[in-house]
């Protein structure tokens, strides 16, 4: 069954003018975007039965719609992709999204409070796909949707909130194969992960020439970036130890190892600016990953627990070296180590 069945005419108006849904024609604009990136997701992800895995779906249209709010930000810096930033504006742009969402929810007959939202997919229910892989295959046909129907990164971001209900309504009224509270509580989390992940660049941007300007700040960022970094490291020995606070530096000064510790003052200045200062921690941990250390040992917790805790959770919400620990967990084996216990190991 098409989803197209569903939503033959366009949405019943929204509040007009002065309110954050835009004047009939923009709103008809955004709907006409979403259909025809619809048709896209469901080329990709749906059986011509309508069949489809549900959770990876959701995110999927949720991530998109992320991403294009975070482009909408316009950051002066851009971290590597897949690198998490922190800003009052997306916390702001991301909570009129998810009420965006609830509206439509509600419009259609399904009226949810927030703290009905389950956060922690049930294992079923996880996306099949990782977000860099939906925004490299998407974003670049996403964005030309939305600029061809006259649409900024803050409008197609609103028309892909467009899409999650439509996927929603689908799922959890005619398919019924999740529960609405699992379903919103993944299109939730999915746009503020969206929002606060650095993309991919677009490949009308990566091809364009000559590449100057903004991507010059970029660069001097990583530069930047890259030397406090390296002046976060000291100590000396074959072992990179990680933990909580100063705990890592006690053990590395009397048992051996390296650690990582980020100066106050450094952290002040870069929450100042709206920079996330766990980008100094997971270049440092890069730096050390890079030159093929032999062991990265987390001490004063048990990993296994600290993960499952956060599991599900927003990370950017966690300690940082709970963080530290979830980034080893998704990195460390891509990178030629293998976890053990407390540690990770270089593989031989």
């Amino acid at each position: 069954m098409s989803l197209f069945n569903l939503f033959k005419k366009s949405p019943k108006r929204e509040p007009a003018r002065d309110d954050p849904f835009g004047s009939p024609e923009l709103q008809k604009r955004r709907h006409a975007a979403a259909m025809e990136f619809l048709s896209i997701l469901q080329a990709n992800f749906f059986s011509p039965d309508g069949k489809v895995h549900a959770g990876t779906a959701l995110a999927a249209a949720a991530w998109l719609a992320g991403t294009s709010l975070y482009r909408s930000l316009n950051y002066k810096h851009e971290p590597a992709p897949g690198t998490v930033v922190l800003s009052k504006e997306v916390n702001e742009e991301g909570s009129k999204l998810l009420n965006l969402f609830m509206y439509y929810c509600q419009r259609n007959g399904i009226a949810l409070k927030p703290d009905q939202l389950v956060l922690k997919t049930p294992d079923e229910h996880r996306p099949q796909m990782e977000i860099l892989q939906v925004q490299e295959k998407f974003q670049d046909q996403y964005n030309a949707i939305m600029k061809k129907h006259g649409l900024d990164y803050l409008d197609g971001a609103k028309a892909g909130i467009i899409v999650c209900s439509i996927i929603f309504q689908y799922q959890c009224t005619r398919a019924r194969d999740i529960d609405p509270t699992i379903a919103a509580g993944i299109v939730s989390m999915g746009i503020v992960t969206g929002a606060k992940t650095t993309p991919p660049p677009l490949k009308s941007e990566s091809s364009a020439t000559p590449v100057s300007g903004d991507q010059g700040q970029n660069n001097q960022f990583a530069d930047i970036l890259r030397s406090i970094a390296q002046n976060s490291i000291d100590g000396s020995g074959a072992r990179l130890v990680l933990g909580e606070g100063m705990t890592p530096m006690q053990e590395a000064l009397s048992q051996g190892g390296k650690y990582i510790l980020v100066h106050p003052e450094v952290v002040n200045q870069l929450k100042q600016n709206n920079i996330d200062p766990f980008l100094v921690y997971e270049a440092a941990m890069r730096i050390e990953i890079t030159s093929k250390i032999p062991q990265i040992d987390f001490i004063g917790a048990n990993v296994d627990e600290l993960l499952q805790a956060w599991s599900g959770k927003p990370e950017e919400q966690a300690p940082i070296h709970v963080r530290q620990a979830l980034w080893l967990q998704k990195n460390a084996g891509g990178l030629g180590y293998e976890k053990s216990g407390n540690s990770w190991k270089l593989k031989q």
